[in-house]
């Protein structure tokens, strides 16, 4: 767990931590199973002629190939494990050849921090949601429709809050808070919006002016100018009418969001966004009845920008919520939930001036300086036989998705892919396929793999694009967002190249054959249960 104590150190620590939403679990997987495929003992030839070229050889079993390379050619072998705990190693033999700004310590599970049980919360929610409360919704009693209004806001009034929950939703931690920065009546595409901001009392390691400009950021007048409108262009509206009326224990259309600025001490979390507060009282007792952000104040008094990319990340999984949660009763996968936050903040980091997970400047488009530190992908490179669908609610697991999601949005039209995960009827790869035309998740997961190695050329095809030379532009509705390009070779760890691993399922193993490569390589490819294979020639 990180240690929080000293601010000065933080600007550079802080910069890595968990964007926590208030989900998580140990090895949460996906159900989703792709139809049945035959796998075969590959035994064949390949000429490889030409360069920045994939050969897919399919699904496989142990398979022994033969390359006859043309002039001198990098190669290199991605295996995609199509089942759970695979032993899978490569051995070659060439018979002609001519040859994160320091070491960051993983953040442990928020499982580990008592005092917000956000993980084994969120592990229920849907079934609280959608099973146990709605048996009950009709014999709970109804608020008044005597709704809470902005003109009922003052500024430096103080409000009791739950930060704390055990596991009959009960609440065991209260803090107090002061309103400090009140927003009125906004005019957005969702309806008038208002913002309130909380900070806990007697907290003062946050300025006024920290308060203010994250209020601006997040919500002010005039059109598509702040991270309220940027989200909710491509997911919609995060709260509605349409809630109570699926489940009356859920809180009634609210028009404001709040914001609770608190020290979280020790606890590693950035910010959350916890669904238990869009419950009413009478059905959860730890809920604060509010739609509602948690931001630690020593990220906001640390590096602002951190922060605000936070509130971009969280507001995709308050969305989500309502959007997929409450009205379409869909059960989504961790993994997927936090794919969708990472490739969010992607997508807004230019515009809220922020290097991102590419930990490049906002207005550089070119994949950036080798000897890059920061950012997402270092850790992604550092672990990259990881599962995706596997969640263990680890840094590990942000940056593999983040990863993925980046592939995705780079290739498949970011923007309107968003948005079609999120109006999608599916879950989870179902979900990815419907949105990217797709017919196969575990090809689908190779082909991201030989991006990963191609990403140190440009003027690529076949949707294998990280690097662009620039940035690359995606809209929808009326906002054009800019993705930057992508070289994993830039970052330090480079991407790690391995001859055997124990995978799991939707996990690669890459494998570098050799450099400056001619004549004749032969591959002996060890897979017992099935995997898809391909070679690429740089």
């Amino acid at each position: 767990m990180f240690k929080l104590n000293n601010i000065i150190l933080n600007i550079i620590i802080i910069s890595i931590l968990l964007i926590i939403s208030g989900c998580g679990g140990s090895k949460v997987t996906s159900k989703y199973n792709e139809n049945s495929a035959n796998y075969t003992k590959n035994k064949k030839s390949i000429s490889i002629n030409n360069t920045k070229k994939v050969y897919y050889l399919g699904k496989s079993l142990n398979s022994k190939i033969k390359l006859q390379i043309e002039n001198k050619k990098d190669i290199y072998v991605v295996v995609t494990s199509n089942f759970f705990d695979q032993k899978i190693s490569i051995t070659s033999s060439v018979s002609s050849r001519n040859i994160e700004k320091k070491s960051y310590k993983l953040l442990n599970s928020i499982e580990d921090n008592k005092s917000i049980n956000i993980s084994k919360y969120r592990e229920n929610i849907i079934n609280l949601l959608h099973k146990n409360l709605a048996k009950n919704s009709t014999k709970i009693r109804q608020l008044s429709k005597s709704y809470r209004t902005i003109d009922t806001m003052a500024l430096n009034q103080t409000q009791s809050f739950c930060i704390g929950m055990d596991n009959s939703n009960n609440c065991t931690i209260r803090i107090n808070a002061t309103a400090k920065k009140i927003i009125k009546n906004v005019q957005t595409p969702y309806g008038v919006k208002s913002l309130v901001i909380w900070l806990e009392s007697g907290n003062g390691g946050v300025s006024q002016r920290d308060i203010d400009n994250l209020a601006n950021i997040f919500l002010k007048g005039g059109g598509n100018n702040d991270i309220y409108d940027w989200v909710t262009n491509l997911y919609g509206s995060e709260w509605g009418d349409n809630a109570k009326n699926v489940n009356g224990n859920l809180i009634a259309k609210s028009n404001i969001i709040d914001i609770l600025l608190y020290n979280m001490n020790n606890s590693g979390l950035a910010g959350y966004f916890w669904g238990k507060d869009n419950f009413k009282k009478s059905a959860i007792g730890a809920s604060n009845e509010k739609i509602m952000f948690y931001i630690n104040t020593q990220l906001l008094s640390a590096n602002p920008k951190e922060t605000y990319t936070t509130l971009a990340h969280e507001f995709q999984h308050m969305i989500h919520f309502y959007q997929r949660a409450v009205l379409k009763k869909l059960r989504d996968s961790t993994w997927f939930d936090e794919l969708m936050s990472e490739t969010t903040e992607d997508l807004v980091a230019t515009k809220i001036g922020y290097m991102g997970p590419r930990n490049v400047d906002p207005n550089n488009g070119t994949a950036g300086r080798a000897g890059n530190r920061g950012g997402r992908y270092p850790n992604f490179n550092r672990y990259n036989t990881a599962s995706l669908i596997i969640w263990n609610n680890s840094t590990v697991d942000y940056s593999k998705v983040s990863a993925f999601g980046g592939f995705l949005a780079r290739n498949y039209d970011g923007a309107k892919l968003l948005h079609k995960l999120m109006t999608s009827r599916y879950t989870d790869q179902r979900a990815i396929l419907d949105a990217t035309g797709e017919s196969s998740f575990n090809t689908l997961i190779n082909k991201w793999g030989c991006a990963v190695v191609l990403s140190d050329k440009i003027g690529l095809n076949n949707k294998l694009e990280y690097n662009f030379g620039d940035f690359r532009y995606t809209g929808f509705g009326n906002t054009i967002y800019e993705l930057g390009s992508v070289n994993f070779f830039n970052y330090i760890p480079q991407p790690q190249f391995t001859s055997n691993a124990i995978l799991a399922k939707s996990a690669n193993l890459y494998y570098r054959v050799g450099t400056n490569l001619s004549g004749v390589v032969n591959l002996n490819i060890n897979i017992p249960k099935g995997a898809d294979i391909s070679i690429i020639a740089k």
